[in-house]
Formats: C-alpha cells, structure tokens, sequence
C-alpha cells in the first residue's frame, strides 16, 4: 500500500471515528475506531516518514 493511499484510509477512519462519537453517540463503536486509526498511523509513521526523515536528511546534508 502506498503512502497516499494509507493517508486516505487514515482520513477516512478518522471521519469514521468522529461520526460514531458525535453523531451516533456510540462510544464503544468511537473507541474500536480509535484503535484502529491508532494502529495505521503507527504504519504510517513507519513507513513514510521514515523514508522522508531519510530524504530530507540527504538534501540537507
């Protein structure tokens, strides 16, 4: 999966997660989508700005 595409799943399960806490008020269902938004921006930490990080450090240096 791509950087772009893993952001967009991100947006998206955010959005998610926000309808279910103000809107649906389910609570347990906001939390369940918590964890989840939590687990892909731990991917997304690992996969992209890494390889970022490690970009900008070349062009810096």
């Amino acid at each position: 999966m791509s950087c772009d595409q893993l952001r967009d799943r991100i947006e998206s399960k955010r959005k998610e997660m926000y309808h279910a806490y103000l809107v649906e008020k389910d609570y347990s269902a906001a939390l369940k989508k918590s964890r989840e938004l939590d687990s892909m921006l731990n991917k997304f930490r690992k996969l992209c700005l890494k390889s970022f990080i490690l970009a900008l450090g070349v062009l810096i240096f």
